[in-house]
């Protein structure tokens, strides 16, 4: 055999080799691209899940927000009142005093109402 055949051989059998570990490369990243779609149909299913749930339960309340006061002789029910008035209107203003902007407490963080407003209820009480 002539070295012109044997080199032609050769580059053949590299290309060849070439062109089989590139069908294994691409035919593992399609095997891991398989799998991950796999595992993900059902964690995407149970995520919505999670999230439709958590929509349908009520909402935890809030850490500020007053969770109950004990009862005083004839006064529970003019706290509730009054209470009830210190806190957020739909349209973001405040309800006890009307105020637009939100109320800050003595270190000039964002307070609630109700804590804002708290002397003047106990001063109406």
């Amino acid at each position: 055999m002539s070295k012109v055949v044997l080199r032609v051989a050769q580059i053949v059998g590299v290309l060849v080799l070439a062109g089989i570990a590139i069908s294994v490369a691409v035919g593992l990243v399609q095997w891991l691209l398989g799998v991950a779609v796999i595992v993900a149909i059902p964690l995407g299913g149970y995520w919505i899940y999670k999230q439709v749930k958590a929509r349908r339960q009520p909402p935890a309340p809030a850490t500020g927000a007053p969770t109950g006061v004990p009862a005083r002789a004839g006064g529970s029910d003019r706290r509730v009142e009054l209470e009830g008035r210190a806190v957020l209107d739909a349209s973001g203003r405040c309800g006890w005093c009307g105020s637009p902007t939100l109320h800050k407490d003595e270190f000039g963080f964002p307070t609630t109402p109700l804590k804002y407003h708290r002397a003047e209820i106990e001063a109406m009480l």
